[in-house]
């Protein structure tokens, strides 16, 4: 056996099915879920159709895009990685020097 190198647990897929769309979200291909976790899935696609790097993943269960990267082939199967949800972005910092404002002595 292998060394594990998921990041996550992973749940066994069966009977489940999902679908891959391109970065367009135009429809490429029904899969047949092997195996899932948070970061990414095992999938059996009905076809050999070439993929592109970028893709769209939704489980035929729900009506949700989750952006992933094809990671790998092999045989039958492939290997998905889903995009990190983009963090939010930190408030600007100058130097942690905050401006004074004017006072009345130093106007006049």
């Amino acid at each position: 056996m292998g060394t594990e190198h998921r990041e996550a647990a992973r749940w066994r897929g069966r009977l489940r099915s999902a679908k891959l769309f391109d970065a367009a979200k135009r429809f490429l291909v029904t899969c047949r879920v092997v195996d899932i976790s948070a970061t990414g899935a095992r999938l059996q696609p009905e076809n050999d159709r070439p993929l592109p790097m970028d893709l769209n993943y939704r489980a035929d269960d729900d009506e949700y895009f989750r952006p992933a990267s094809l990671i790998w082939v092999r045989q039958s199967q492939i290997g998905i990685q889903f995009a990190q949800p983009d963090a939010p972005e930190a408030p600007a910092v100058d130097g942690g020097a905050c401006p004074t404002p004017p006072t009345a002595s130093s106007t006049a």
